[in-house]
């Protein structure tokens, strides 16, 4: 099968800012393709060293996306212009009877250019870059989404055999520019196309992420909290865990995916879970 069901699975399985971290979502010249998202972010919220700050993470994602195919603009292979508008939710943060933060809910607006640089029945190579003009939410909250003022990533993937291929994304994030870190995040994996097994297009993949802080942010409330008196603790986040991804094409222009990332080791996470289930139709 050509390199289609690694596009799918690219545009599927991606998380956004991992917190998941989305790749580009190619579609066709003159194409247009709409995208609802819901994803849950769950596990452990922890904020400072000292395991007695650690509390239930409950973020609550939806997303509406459109993408628009230019065909081989300036001579890409292919080209899409990219709108993304998310709402969101976050419950408090609470240890026993001291209040961090109060629950709160925001909302954002993305653009987005991707291209595929290189793109034939083996291999792929592209990049996207998004920029989030618009957000409304408590910047200063430790538990919220990854949301960046801007975002560029490259992705690749090759076949290694008709079922199989190996996929790979880095991404970096700049954060709100305030209260929120820059970042980079790596994903590495392999996906398996199951279509003779079962009849229809589906796709299976598992991966390795890892998601790194730039810089580093300090929270005097949980500080006060938490910390040894007359000291600070760095809040630099630094995790790694296993993305697991299954998106199936229902018809020739409806798909679905379930995607889910577990946190196995690390320190300084919003969230220890995510999962996300979505569905696409291009037309």
């Amino acid at each position: 099968m050509k390199l289609s069901m690694i596009v799918i699975s690219l545009a599927l399985i991606g998380f956004k800012a991992f917190a998941l971290v989305g790749s580009s979502s190619a579609v066709g010249d003159g194409e247009s393709k709409i995208v609802l998202e819901a994803q849950t972010e769950g596990g452990k919220i922890e904020p400072n060293e000292n395991k007695s700050s650690f509390q239930d993470a409950d973020i609550k994602v939806n997303r509406l996306k459109y993408s628009y195919g230019l065909g081989n603009f300036f001579n890409l292979s292919t080209s899409n212009i990219n709108i993304e508008y998310g709402q969101f939710s976050s419950k408090e943060e609470r240890v026993g009877a001291s209040l961090f933060y109060p629950s709160d809910s925001g909302s954002y607006v993305s653009l987005g250019f991707s291209a595929e640089l290189v793109h034939d029945a083996d291999k792929l190579f592209g990049f996207y870059v998004n920029v989030t003009p618009s957000s409304n939410y408590n910047e200063q909250k430790f538990s919220n989404p990854r949301i960046d003022k801007f975002s560029f990533g490259l992705n690749s993937s090759f076949n290694i055999s008709e079922s199989a291929f190996q996929k790979s994304l880095i991404h970096y994030g700049s954060g709100d520019g305030q209260d929120q870190n820059s970042y980079i995040a790596i994903d590495t994996g392999f996906g398996f196309r199951l279509n003779k097994i079962v009849n229809f297009p589906l796709v299976l993949s598992s991966s390795l992420f890892l998601e790194a802080d730039l810089k580093d942010r300090f929270d005097s409330s949980y500080d006060a909290a938490f910390s040894a008196p007359s000291e600070t603790d760095r809040i630099r986040a630094f995790k790694y865990g296993t993305l697991l991804g299954v998106s199936a094409e229902v018809t020739k222009d409806i798909s679905i995916s379930f995607d889910y990332l577990q946190k196995l080791g690390g320190y300084d996470a919003r969230s220890t879970q995510i999962s996300k289930f979505g569905v696409a139709y291009k037309f």
